[in-house]
């Protein structure tokens, strides 16, 4: 005896087949539906978390600003009464004249703002910078703020900064990771230097005819280098000016 299959199209009319098929499908797409919704919640919940974070970190950051801006404005509050202190001391003791030698010498120590004639340097990053396609040469390092410094100096800048941090013997300029270190400041670009001195021309010209620079301008590395000479330019006080000792505690007065 030869069994015979029956043809899918009388399977197909088959009702209860036909029900068992539809339910196949309902379950089937339900069960997609339902995994979209649950994916579109959690990833709804995780942008909200997110966004929640970063309201939380931008107000935390707005309070410690303000707190800085605060303890900023005390500072100089009780440096200015320091100094009037001193003053009053020094002219009780019939010797105002030390106040102004203090001064000069605050000033040549770079511990005041000082603002005269110069030009402000801006170097930064090749714009687009791409680890893979371009050179190492297309960003800034420290040994290239260091080298705007000294050309700087070489051409008489008598007064030094590098983004608001204040450039003395006791500075150190050099890299940790993608940053500068500066002053104990970390500084990331673009990075403004402000020098000035009596011929802001010469020193513009030390920079715009320097080969390095020039070579590094080059499109093929696109190290940006932008110098602006301008009559009034502020370099504000050495960030420790009003704690030196960490500065001064290993030098020794040699025995008479």
């Amino acid at each position: 005896m030869k069994c015979q299959s029956k043809p899918w199209s009388e399977f197909w009319h088959t009702p209860q087949k036909r029900q068992s098929l539809f339910l196949f499908v309902l379950l089937l797409l339900f069960g997609v539906i339902v995994t979209n919704h649950v994916t579109m919640v959690n990833k709804t919940k995780e942008q909200t978390n997110l966004a929640d974070l970063y309201k939380t970190r931008q107000e935390e950051l707005d309070v410690a600003l303000a707190q800085y801006e605060s303890l900023t404005a005390e500072n100089a509050r009780l440096l200015k009464l320091k100094e009037a202190a001193i003053a009053k001391v020094l002219s009780q003791e019939g010797q105002p004249e030390l106040m102004d030698e203090l001064k000069r010498m605050q000033v040549l120590a770079g511990l005041t703002d000082v603002t005269g004639p110069g030009l402000i340097v801006t170097l930064n990053d090749k714009p687009g910078f791409d680890v893979i396609r371009d050179s190492a040469d297309a960003i800034v390092h420290d040994s290239d703020v260091r080298h705007v410094l000294e050309l700087l100096k070489s051409t008489g800048a008598a007064a030094l900064s590098v983004n608001d941090q204040r450039i003395t013997n006791a500075s150190y300029i050099f890299c940790i990771g993608p940053t500068i270190l500066c002053n104990m400041q970390r500084l990331t670009p673009p990075y403004v230097i402000r020098a000035i001195g009596q011929d802001p021309q010469a020193m513009a010209l030390s920079i715009q005819n320097d080969p390095m620079l020039s070579l590094r301008q080059t499109p093929e590395i696109g190290l940006v280098v932008m110098v602006e000479t301008s009559p009034e330019v502020t370099c504000p006080a050495f960030a420790g000016a009003d704690d030196l000792q960490p500065y001064i505690n290993r030098l020794e007065v040699p025995a008479g």
